[in-house]
């Protein structure tokens, strides 16, 4: 997921990222003297500055004190209420606890989200491409060339997907009494007949880029269940077994 892409989606659909929290986007690639550049300034419905710093990949504990420095700088540049805000797809357990101690908001947004909220406004997403001076292998080249869509277009459709997943959390509740995990649910969708027959139809063919398609519908289902869409929380209930989501019915 490009850094990019988060930045312009969060930008102009905060609403969907952040529900309920009222931003209004005030700046983008802002520079403070002293401090540097962040990737996004909002103003919430408190009046609170809030800055956002976008992570592509999972947050260190240098992305933490360094924003641990911006803020300290900005107090001092800015007075007023000023919330620091870093957004990755992972925050480990040691960066969460000191993000905590030193009163640094955080979110955990997987990139399946991002290409939910991107489908759902219909923005197309830059496709990542690798280093110049390391070119792809074969292999990889032959999935490339398969399907000009493969990189980040969504071939599933997530209404689909979804009227598929619901009765199968009620059948597998059912058989095994215990909750559904989202690898299973992703693995019965697998086994369809329509999805196969769309990744062939689109050029997937590696099996690492079919199981990555594949799992995103169900962590579209997930997200949908956590912004309240398509009355999934009444339906479920939503828990986490083995850092994973997992569902069975009300």
């Amino acid at each position: 997921m490009l850094e990019k892409d988060m930045e312009n989606l969060i930008a102009e659909y905060p609403e969907d990222f952040f529900p309920g929290r009222g931003f209004e986007l005030k700046g983008r690639q802002k520079s403070f003297i002293g401090v540097g550049r962040f990737d996004l300034l909002f103003e919430d419905r408190f009046k609170t500055n809030v800055l956002m710093e976008l992570k592509a990949v999972a947050a260190k504990y240098d992305d933490a004190t360094q924003l641990a420095r911006y803020r300290d700088e900005l107090r001092f540049q800015c007075p007023g209420h000023i919330l620091m805000w870093l957004v990755a797809p992972k925050v480990p357990g040691t960066v969460r606890e000191f993000l905590d101690e030193i009163g640094i908001q955080y979110s955990e947004i997987h990139e399946a989200e991002f290409l939910h909220v991107a489908e759902r406004h219909g923005v197309t997403l830059h496709k990542e491409a690798p280093p110049v001076h390391q070119p792809p292998n074969p292999k990889e080249r032959r999935r490339m060339s398969g399907s000009a869509s493969s990189s980040r277009g969504t071939v599933l459709r997530t209404a689909r997907s979804r009227e598929f997943i619901k009765p199968t959390i009620h059948q597998l509740w059912k058989i095994q009494g215990s909750m559904v995990l989202r690898d299973q649910l992703a693995g019965k969708l697998g086994e369809q007949v329509w999805v196969k027959e769309k990744l062939d139809a689109a050029g997937i063919t590696e099996n690492d880029e079919r199981l990555r398609r594949i799992g995103n519908q169900v962590d579209f289902f997930s997200a949908d269940y956590t912004k309240g869409l398509h009355g999934l929380q009444d339906e479920f209930v939503q828990d986490e077994v083995e850092g994973k989501k997992a569902y069975r019915p009300r």
